[in-house]
């Protein structure tokens, strides 16, 4: 199914996280390192497929999952760009809703 945007489709992957959405807002900062898989809960997102092909070619090269690499990926950005900037660094780099139709 399309997506509505240019050079996306509804590729879906399992991306670990350690807190839900309700809870991160109370928590403190996010360590760097990947959570135990045991805390992980399931997420499907919609990317493009440029990056998932990123995705899966640095994760089969380094003998890491998918997963993995998706969460150390956003736990580095939450830990360089404030709160108080995130929606406006998202934005400047395209980021919008994305409702499936």
């Amino acid at each position: 199914m399309h997506t509505g945007l240019p050079g996306f489709n509804n590729l879906h992957y399992n991306v670990a996280c350690m807190a839900t959405r309700q809870n991160a807002l109370k928590a403190p900062p996010l360590p760097a390192r990947v959570g135990s898989p045991a805390n992980a809960v399931k997420f499907s997102v919609n990317i493009s497929a440029e990056v998932g092909t990123e995705l899966k070619r640095i994760a089969f090269e380094n003998r890491v999952s998918e997963s993995s690499v998706i969460e150390i990926a956003l736990r580095q950005l939450f830990g360089r760009v404030s709160k108080e900037r995130l929606g406006v660094f998202l934005r400047q780099n395209g980021a919008c809703l994305r409702r499936r139709s």
